[in-house]
Parts: structure tokens; sequence; C-alpha cells
């Protein structure tokens, strides 16, 4: 999910469907593929490329778009997600709206050659006064190290631009903002993070600095 539009008192963020659906037509064309070379080599192994294309059709009808709009206009949040099965259109009043939380969960497998890869997900969630609560899946299509624009983003900076969106989310709104984390974190995250604060501290002296001067 990304920021579309960002104002003190209007936040759009939305999070597209085309990866999820470029990823499944991938999976089902090359189970297919597979299952056909199997067969023209007479392999018992055949059934590897149907679960290819299970997995591919399963993937295409739970991918999901997802649009959110917090509006200080209307002191209202709407929350509209879309995939092949069905839609849904949502609408809050901000008074009604507890805290904002982002929940992150950090796994770490090994890949085949025994390198280690990390698997983090986000979830975006709405506690309301009445117990209830809205979550939405923020994690990225890819584990992988994603793009703005352009420029690779490192998991550092995902992990920030996520967190952007619940404290803008909470600053449009008038609520807390609450970080949960899950799962693994190793020294690596600490030092990226601790170093973060560092350059951002620096950043904000040198700005008052330039505002002296001025």
């Amino acid at each position: 999910m990304k920021i579309i539009q960002d104002t003190p008192t209007y936040l759009e963020c939305k999070k597209s469907a085309l990866f999820g659906y470029i990823f499944s037509v991938i999976l089902m064309v090359g189970g297919v593929i597979g299952v056909i070379v199997m067969l023209m080599k007479s392999s018992s192994q055949w059934w590897i490329g149907l679960i290819a294309v299970a997995i591919g059709i399963l993937i295409l009808f739970l991918n999901k778009s997802i649009s959110l709009i917090a509006d200080g206009n209307i002191k209202q949040v709407k929350i509209a997600t879309k995939s092949i099965l069905n839609a849904s259109d949502n609408a809050y009043a901000f008074h009604d709206i507890k805290e904002i939380i982002i929940e992150e969960d950090r796994q770490y497998e090994r890949d085949s050659d025994g390198d280690r890869k990390d698997k983090t997900s986000y979830v975006l969630i709405f506690n309301f006064h009445n117990g209830y609560q809205e979550a939405l899946n923020l994690t990225p299509g890819s584990s992988s190290n994603i793009a703005v624009n352009g420029v690779n983003m490192s998991r550092f900076s995902q992990n920030n631009a996520v967190m952007n969106i619940g404290q803008r989310l909470s600053e449009v709104i008038g609520v807390p903002f609450n970080h949960k984390r899950r799962g693994d974190m190793d020294f690596g995250d600490v030092v990226n993070s601790v170093g973060e604060v560092v350059r951002q501290v620096k950043q904000a002296s040198r700005d008052d600095q330039n505002r002296l001067q001025i």
C-alpha cells in the first residue's frame, strides 16, 4: 500500500492487486506447461504442475485491491476492497475509532542455497470503542525489496513507509498509533533502526540551524 494523496486533513492510500494477478497467471501457465512436459516424458511427477495451477487459482481469487481514505472534512474513514469473488465499501466515523495499530510479523527462513531470507508481513488494524476490529493486509506483493518511483527500497525503508501510513492515519483521525512487532529480529535490524534515528536527528538539527541563519 502507498500514499496517493496526503494533506493535514486528508489521506488517501491504495494497494494494487496487479502483482497478485500477474503472479497467479505465471503460476497457472507454468503449471500447465509443467504438466504437459511431464506427461510427454511419461514422468510420474506431473502432479507438481497441478499443485502450481491450484495455488495460482487460489491466489487469483483471494487477491484483492484496497482503497483507504481518511477525510477530516467529513470526519470519516472509507475502506473499499475488491476481488474477483466480492467487493465491499465501508465507512466509519472518526469518533468510533479508538486507535490505529500496525502489526509487524517477521520470520526468517533458509532458501535452497542456504541463504537466509526474511518474510515480513504488515497488518493495519482499526480498533473501535465497541470492541470491533477492521484489519487490512499492507504486506507488499513481494518479500524482497520493493520499488517506489523506480527506486529500490531496503527492508528498513519498507518498514518506514508502512509505519508512516499508520502514523499519518492516527494524525488525521486524531487517535493514538501503536506498533506491535511479532516474530524474530536480528542485530542488523537494530543497527538500521538506530542509524535511521541518528540520521533523522542530525537532519532536524541542520534544519533548525538553517532556519536560525535565515
